[in-house]
């Protein structure tokens, strides 16, 4: 709640110094300037909220609760730290200061930071309808899951990193392609990981019924 009514708080302050000229043509404007991000915040997070309530997967698995509480923050700070971005750009604050910050780097960078925030809570994650790599395999068998996730975190905070640091390295003209490459890379990583998992797990599944079987 608190980064929510950040959000809206910044908006209350910048509001008056949102540029505008075409404002007499879209009155609207101006106060879509100043709530779209915000209200985005809002709306993932009653999203969340609501899938939690409704999510019949987990089983009441309430040691799970503050690890989604936790990925949800990180997305939500997110949103406001890429408001706080736009709103300083727009009013040109950083600019009355003396100061200059590339815009473009610094939101690619801030969603290299969420990927290694996310990723690091990834193997502590449960069966879920909301989080995670949702299969029908991985929802149905906690050990899959927890195996996948384990891998899917190193996986997550390694391309997080990469991101944070091809925004501060690559030009504009190669970063969309390498980061969308490395993302696709990284998707390629864990669907692999999760196919050639499956079996092994099963066999061992099965070794194990029947071992106990005979004795």
């Amino acid at each position: 709640m608190a980064v929510l009514a950040s959000g809206y708080l910044v908006s209350l302050v910048a509001f008056p110094m949102l540029p505008g000229p075409f404002l007499g043509d879209v009155p609207a404007a101006r106060w879509l300037m100043a709530l779209t991000l915000p209200t985005t915040a809002l709306v993932i997070d009653r999203l969340f909220r609501s899938l939690w309530t409704h999510d019949r997967i987990r089983s009441g698995n309430g040691a799970f609760a503050a690890t989604y509480d936790a990925i949800v923050l990180r997305i939500l700070l997110f949103v406001l730290a890429l408001h706080v971005l736009v709103t300083l750009e727009l009013t040109g604050a950083l600019t009355a200061i003396g100061a200059r910050a590339p815009a473009g780097r610094l939101v690619v960078v801030l969603l290299g930071l969420v990927f290694v925030a996310i990723g690091n809570l990834l193997p502590r994650t449960r069966p879920n309808v909301a989080v995670g790599v949702r299969t029908k395999r991985t929802l149905t068998n906690e050990r899959l899951w927890a195996v996948v996730h384990r891998v899917g975190g190193y996986v997550t905070v390694g391309l997080g990193l990469f991101i944070g640091i091809a925004g501060l390295a690559l030009t504009h003209e190669l970063l969309g392609g390498v980061v969308g490459a490395a993302a696709g890379l990284a998707a390629a990583i864990v669907l692999v990981w999760h196919r050639r998992l499956r079996p092994c797990l099963n066999a061992r599944s099965i070794r194990a019924a029947s071992s106990g079987s005979d004795r």
